[in-house]
């Protein structure tokens, strides 16, 4: 009920428009506090993009972080085709890219995977005919990336920051420690040479 001689003021009500999620593309995992930018967008975004900009030079309205389960989601978009990309900071991702369209109805979901950096390769042991080492120790010591062999003593380690010639340490019980040079791509997987710890 509105009282005489007052306006009756609407209730405003703000709408998801897009709503999406960041992930590590190898492992599904949601990855927080990601920037997620619009790209591009209809007119109309662009728009007001350059209103409020008239405004408030420093605002982003272009841009959200992902929270700690890897969400993030826009409000009130204008109907039409958009370009997010994804970025993370450091070198241990490659930045995604996703298109999606925005309409009326529903909000629009996406799901942007960042391809990690990566170390692959495998470990062997000395005895029994040069056989594949389970559990042997692969990490940075550097940076304290650290991850196991499989059982066919195979190991992917990711993911790693980019570096030339990165010192990879193998170590394993009853073995000699031994390291390895690596130079990791960022956003790629690059394959180390064999390698076959000495049983002591």
């Amino acid at each position: 009920m509105t009282r005489s001689g007052f306006l009756a003021v609407e209730r405003i009500v703000h709408r998801a428009a897009l709503v999406g999620r960041v992930v590590d593309q190898r492992s599904q995992e949601p990855l927080a506090g990601v920037e997620v930018v619009v790209a591009s967008g209809p007119s109309a975004w662009t728009a007001r993009l350059v209103a409020v900009h008239m405004g408030q030079p420093t605002a982003r309205p272009d841009r959200c972080v992902t929270d700690a389960s890897g969400f993030f989601r826009y409000l009130d978009l204008p109907a039409g085709a958009y370009t997010l990309n994804a970025t993370i900071a450091g070198t241990r991702y490659a930045t995604a890219v996703t298109s999606t369209t925005v309409g009326t109805g529903a909000p629009a979901a996406v799901t942007l995977a960042l391809t990690p950096t990566a170390i692959t390769g495998t470990v062997k042991t000395s005895v029994a005919g040069n056989a594949a080492l389970g559990m042997a120790r692969v990490r940075f010591p550097d940076s304290g990336e650290t991850t196991y062999t499989a059982a066919d003593g195979t190991f992917t380690l990711a993911p790693v920051e980019v570096g030339t010639n990165r010192a990879l340490e193998l170590s394993a019980q009853n073995h000699a420690t031994t390291t390895i040079p690596v130079t990791p791509t960022q956003g790629q997987t690059t394959a180390a040479a064999p390698v076959t710890l000495t049983h002591t």
